[in-house]
């Protein structure tokens, strides 16, 4: 009978490549500052470019990354068919890689998460939708967007069910808000109704959780389309609840199209390690005290030497989103034609940030064990190397420091090779705001001009030959990087 850990069935090598192979994996630099000079210079093809001809740097393993970076850009660069079908794509992807994932896990327990394909975080997976049903609105398909914007609800139902009903993110108020525009668009009033009740309810949990408020536009449409439906019990009571809030009726606007403006604004939270050092003896205690005292920028390998040698010491490595926050305030679009003018304002309706680091705390413990366990295990394969080795020198050979000395290369290489699962869809914006702006039909110039915390004018950006037509609704979209 094979002892656990016998060195024969592990041989030393095979073990130091396993622990080895993943944390080279985690060190890929992916070509995002590329990308975001091709979106600053107003090229963001250049970008598609860019990131078809780094595939190869993402690796099998980030394959459904590639594919969100890549949708995610060619959206921004007009190129809706292209980025519905990498979206799509890697919608397939991580669920396929959801119902394969228990032999990863097993992979990633014995090295770090970044042996497992990466499936997308829970919100990642909802935006994917979005993106798509935005898509598809572009393209003026409206039933198509409406399919898309339903799978949301269906998507969150699954992953609550994936997570026993544990996580804040539960709803999307982004996509249910959509819904109602879509529901329109389509010439669907009370459908529309619907969705935006239900965006409201979303909100009342956005407002809780991420300190998102009610959008005024939101308010704006319940009192509009329930008074066009007749709804007067309905109307009535949203007037109680909405006061001061300022609207107009259905019926006049009649004969006018309408331009809903989309803004993705800043950068999307990036993760980084969060390094726990746990000593197992007083002399352990003072080496991690000492390690701590002075702020190297890169004390990683050193820490490996000095806590490998000591080998009272386990190293755990957790993920951290960190903020990359916009200073985009708001979007306001201006639309001139004749001597008219006409503008409107944005309204933050997706705070991707908040989302991501609510998402990511409410996993900590899950994500805490875990590590812990990995940790625990590459504790004890380096005591079973050092007595394997010992053993097979033999007390007279030297055994005794041939298997310190094998011991301490194992702990090292384990403290060296723990390392957090950092990937995230970094070319997602910190926010999306969303605005309205009923004109009459005819083609324009639409400027839009990004306003900063500060009340200045941060970024202008101007979209010409925009096509209205009566009664019809134009999407346009804009990148900031601010």
């Amino acid at each position: 009978m094979t002892r656990l850990f016998d060195v024969s069935s592990y041989p030393i090598p095979f073990l130091l490549l396993a622990l080895l192979s993943t944390s080279a994996c985690g060190a890929a630099v992916l070509p995002y500052a590329r990308i975001d000079r091709a979106l600053m210079d107003g090229n963001p093809a250049e970008g598609v470019a860019i990131l078809e001809k780094t595939q190869q740097v993402y690796g099998s393993r980030s394959e459904a990354l590639y594919l969100m970076d890549k949708g995610m850009i060619q959206h921004l660069a007009g190129h809706y068919t292209d980025s519905i079908q990498s979206l799509s794509n890697a919608e397939a992807l991580t669920e396929e890689l959801y119902t394969r994932r228990i032999r990863s896990e097993v992979e990633a327990f014995l090295t770090s998460d970044n042996a497992l394909p990466y499936e997308g975080e829970e919100f990642e997976k909802v935006l994917l939708n979005v993106l798509m049903a935005v898509n598809y609105a572009q393209l003026g398909l409206w039933d198509d967007a409406l399919v898309e914007a339903r799978k949301v609800d269906h998507k969150l139902t699954l992953l609550g069910d994936r997570n026993q009903r544990s996580m804040t993110y539960s709803k999307d108020a982004l996509a249910r808000y959509l819904s109602g525009v879509l529901y329109e668009a389509a010439g669907d009033l009370s459908n529309a109704f619907v969705a935006y009740r239900l965006a409201l309810d979303a909100f009342q949990q956005y407002g809780k959780a991420y300190g998102i408020p009610t959008p005024a536009l939101l308010r704006q449409d319940l009192l509009r389309v329930s008074e066009a439906l007749g709804l007067t019990q309905e109307h009535e009571e949203y007037k109680q609840a909405f006061q001061g809030t300022t609207w107009q009726s259905e019926s006049a606007s009649q004969g006018l199209g309408e331009i809903v403006f989309i803004t993705y604004a800043g950068h999307a939270p990036v993760k980084r390690d969060i390094f726990v050092d746990i000593p197992f003896s007083a002399d352990a205690l003072s080496l991690v005290l000492a390690t701590k005292r002075y702020d190297r920028h890169d004390n990683r390998a050193a820490d490996s030497i000095l806590y490998g040698l000591n080998g009272r010491i386990i190293r755990l490595a957790l993920p951290q989103f960190v903020p990359r926050r916009s200073v985009v305030a708001y979007t306001e679009v201006v639309v001139a034609g004749g001597e008219s003018r006409h503008a409107s304002r944005s309204v933050v309706m997706e705070d991707i940030t908040a989302i991501a680091a609510k998402d990511l705390e409410e996993r900590l413990f899950r994500t805490l064990v875990k590590t812990v366990a990995r940790a625990a295990w590459k504790l004890a394969l380096a005591e079973a190397v050092r007595i394997g080795v010992r053993e097979a020198v033999g007390p007279k050979d030297g055994g005794a420091l041939a298997g310190a000395v094998a011991g301490a290369m194992v702990r090292m290489i384990a403290i060296a090779s723990e390392e957090a699962d950092k990937r995230s869809w970094a070319t997602l914006p910190d926010r999306i705001h969303v605005g309205r702006l009923r004109v009459p039909p005819g083609t324009y110039d639409v400027e839009l001009r990004h306003v900063g915390t500060s009340g200045g004018v941060v970024e202008t950006q101007v979209m010409r030959g925009v096509t209205v037509t009566e009664r019809g609704k134009r999407f346009v979209s804009a990148r900031v990087l601010q």
